[in-house]
């Protein structure tokens, strides 16, 4: 593992999170332009991986100790697991994850806009799930085979693999999709957005 790339991969991350901050403070929008939220949501990213990488970088270190396999499956589990409380959990009481908070926009019920339901924050994320669930087993089946060792996983040997590739091309496809589903209808709602009865909204207009 090289910590010096991860506090460099930090330190960009937090200059991201820190300008879209300040762009976002006090930024406000006329009512019209209340569900245009395609650029806010496109920067939510930027600050929730500032929250998400003590957790990877954590995860990192104790794989990169050679732990035995059942304990770094273990570790790779709950770092995805801790990723999934996060996204479900922060929507289904606030409706918002930090990054939205920062950039203001909030989940909200598609038919009442208010609060959302545990389900549809748990819908919003289900292909992300799945396709996580995807990577993880295969990490799991490698670790536990001998193909790769936990230490290899946290040096990133894993996308030598072509199977890595093959699963790496499914969340790029959905969010291809999930772009261009929110380009093409009036109040900017993505695929997720219309399997959990939901739409982003601006929070911050007048």
């Amino acid at each position: 593992m090289n910590i010096l790339n991860q506090l460099i991969n930090l330190a960009i991350q937090l200059l991201v999170a820190w300008l879209v901050w300040r762009y976002y403070r006090n930024k406000t929008f006329s009512v019209r332009e209340k569900y245009s939220t395609f650029g806010p949501r496109f920067w939510t990213g930027s600050v929730d991986a500032c929250v998400m990488w003590p957790i990877g970088f954590l995860a990192s270190v104790l794989l990169a100790l050679e732990l035995p396999p059942v304990i770094g499956s273990i570790v790779v589990v709950l770092q995805n697991l801790v990723w999934l409380f996060y996204t479900v959990i922060m929507h289904a009481r606030h409706g918002q994850t930090y990054g939205k908070m920062a950039c203001k926009v909030r989940v909200v019920d598609f038919r009442t806009e208010g609060p959302l339901t545990f389900r549809q924050a748990f819908l919003r994320e289900g292909i992300p799930i799945a396709v996580s669930v995807g990577i993880v087993g295969y990490e799991i089946y490698a670790i536990a085979t001998g193909v790769l060792s936990p230490a290899a996983i946290a040096r990133g040997e894993f996308v030598k693999h072509p199977a890595f590739w093959l699963l790496a091309t499914m969340p790029l496809l959905w969010f291809i999709a999930e772009v261009v589903t929110m380009l093409t209808n009036e109040k900017r709602r993505a695929l997720h957005d219309y399997i959990a009865g939901t739409v982003v909204v601006r929070t911050n207009v007048l």
